[in-house]
């Protein structure tokens, strides 16, 4: 097997817009975010941290580290 597929993790994301936590006429929109996780390599994975950074529609970004718990 190829070198690339020894460590390979396939990350995808769900947006849900949450209309009842949001209030539009005062520029407040709330999202909630399903995060997928695969290893689809041939070796084990351990996750460690975590790491989002997270850009709304006007380019502001808010970053966030969760270490392993």
């Amino acid at each position: 097997m190829a070198e690339s597929k020894k460590y390979e993790i396939t990350v995808t994301a769900e947006t849900q817009y949450l209309a009842d936590q949001s209030d539009p006429q005062d520029g407040r929109y709330v999202f909630a975010y399903n995060i997928t996780l695969r290893n689809t390599g041939t070796i084990a994975a351990q996750l460690i941290s975590r790491h989002w950074i997270i850009k709304d529609a006007d380019g502001n970004e808010h970053e966030e580290l969760i270490p392993k718990y």
